[in-house]
């Protein structure tokens, strides 16, 4: 599946990210998921969520290179995804990396972790 969707992008000139593997059930199947779209100069597709956290980051003190990064809460360990102004209780969007689910977090809750994983 991988091969097919990596000819395709290739011949319109295009990029695929993605392509891990979610929610296994070896008796029901899995989730599988790509991500196609026109490259940046560094080869990564665009990211609307990635351009939004870079604007929006510092209003919530957070750094525009947050973007992506980890974190440990609770013993799990969670990626920073995206900013979302309309929840001022709780702005931040993250994943937690083992199994890609959605978590939202207050903005100093984040930052906080942030700080502790960096000593």
């Amino acid at each position: 599946m991988t091969q097919a969707c990596l000819k395709v992008a290739e011949t319109h000139g295009l990029t695929v990210e993605g392509g891990e593997l979610s929610d296994i059930d070896l008796r029901h199947g899995f989730d599988i998921s790509f991500r196609v779209g026109i490259p940046m100069e560094d080869g990564a597709i665009y990211s609307p969520d990635k351009a939004l956290f870079e604007v929006l980051a510092p209003h919530f003190g957070l750094e525009p290179s947050d973007y992506g990064r980890t974190f440990k809460s609770r013993g799990d360990l969670y990626r920073i995804v995206a900013i979302n102004p309309n929840r001022p209780k709780y702005p931040i969007s993250t994943e937690r990396v083992s199994d890609g689910r959605g978590f939202k977090m207050p903005a100093e809750n984040v930052v906080m972790y942030l700080q502790n994983s960096d000593t």
